[in-house]
């Protein structure tokens, strides 16, 4: 249970504190091109250190990345309340995204050694729910606080907001803060995982590219949504009830995950939140309707939040527990590549308009699809080997 709170509370704080660094770009003169390089720059310090975080998790350490990963973010947010130019935007948000990072490694690796094979789908649906519950609260109530009317956006009332959220997110782990994996009874030094051994996995590779396409829908509507929605003259409110409903539909599907994924497979349910995923985002690009748009973020929302627990389990199956923490971390590495490459390359096409930057991440849909077909297709039921064996 400690892990699932500070998920929804870790969670909800990031989704507080990252559309508010939009509305702060913005009011400080950035065009759509630096912030794409704002937003890209969260993911790029963990893009550069997950391989060495995933092997200090392995050697017993998920429950000290889980606390201090989310003093990292703390500080971070704290920090940003007193940031006033781009500079020190761009160097706040890398800090923030190593505590994420450490905290997603450390729960989702926590999740997976204590869980059994059959409960993969339940457990890491339970998870994502959690997460899901801090996406609909955070851009809610950050942009409650946030709203003076207008277009006005009172940025950092909202970064307090998300400060007592990471320090509850904190207060809540700390009991699992000296829980440890057990490993063998000898006192022999763990070896080091390699990451050769992790890319040869079957599947793996296939895995970490689905679960990067689907986070870079979710993280790239995260930045942008606030700049289509000044494009349309939405307010801060209505764009955080947009978030906060893509949000809510992704914890309705994670509740009933587990039995959708055991009747028809992981392949055919992965490929059916794709397609749903697709025809949302390409809606999404072409309409102007706030009602519609709620409708749209609704569909993307259900259909996005089956890819990451399916994928978490994807990745935990085909692992074994003592480099199970390093897999999960490439995993996120690659989130963490699509975050650093498609918010930077959505800044150049939002240039022309933000809603052409759903264009790019149906394209990235599509990719997706193929890839699942091709790897899971020939599966039985759709469902990933067991089998943790290189080809």
């Amino acid at each position: 249970m400690p892990v699932l709170l500070n998920a929804g509370f870790l969670q909800g704080a990031v989704y507080v504190v990252r559309p508010m660094v939009t509305y702060k770009a913005v009011d400080m003169g950035a065009d759509p091109w630096l912030v794409g390089i704002v937003g890209a720059t969260f993911a790029l310090a963990p893009f550069i250190f997950a391989i060495q975080i995933g092997r200090w998790i392995d050697r017993g350490n998920a429950g000290r990345a889980l606390f201090y990963g989310t003093l990292i973010a703390l500080a971070a947010s704290v920090g940003l309340i007193f940031v006033e130019n781009i500079t020190l935007l761009l160097l706040a948000m890398p800090v923030l995204g190593i505590g994420h990072l450490l905290v997603m490694s450390g729960g989702q690796t926590m999740t997976g050694n204590l869980s059994i094979d059959r409960n993969y789908e339940k457990n890491f649906g339970l998870l994502t729910f959690y997460a899901s519950l801090g996406h609909a609260a955070g851009p809610f109530l950050g942009g409650l606080v946030a709203d003076r009317g207008d277009l006005a956006v009172d940025v950092d009332s909202a970064f307090l907001l998300a400060s007592l959220s990471f320090l509850v997110a904190a207060i809540v782990i700390w009991p699992l803060f000296e829980t440890k994996r057990p490993v063998s009874g000898t006192k022999e030094k763990i070896p080091k995982g390699k990451v050769s051994e992790v890319f040869a996995i079957r599947s793996f590779g296939s895995a970490i590219f689905v679960s990067g396409s689907v986070t870079a829908v979710i993280d790239v509507m995260l930045v942008f949504l606030p700049l289509l929605g000044r494009e349309l003259g939405f307010s801060v409110t209505q764009v955080g009830i947009l978030l906060a409903v893509r949000a809510v539909a992704s914890m309705m599907v994670r509740l009933v995950l587990e039995p959708i994924s055991t009747r028809f497979g992981m392949r055919v349910t992965l490929n059916f939140g794709t397609v749903f995923t697709i025809v949302a985002t390409v809606a999404i690009a072409i309409t102007g309707n706030y009602l519609v748009m709620a409708v749209l973020m609704f569909i993307v929302g259900f259909a996005s939040g089956i890819g990451q627990p399916l994928t978490m389990a994807w990745v935990s199956r085909i692992s074994r527990p003592e480099i199970r923490g390093l897999a999960i971390s490439i995993r996120l590495t690659s989130n963490r590549l699509g975050q650093v490459v498609l918010p930077a390359l959505a800044g150049v096409l939002a240039a022309s308009g933000a809603g052409t930057i759903f264009w790019l991440l149906a394209g990235m849909q599509g990719l997706s699809l193929v890839v699942t077909e091709k790897s899971l297709g020939k599966g039985k039921n759709g469902n990933t080997e067991t089998d943790t064996e290189a080809e």
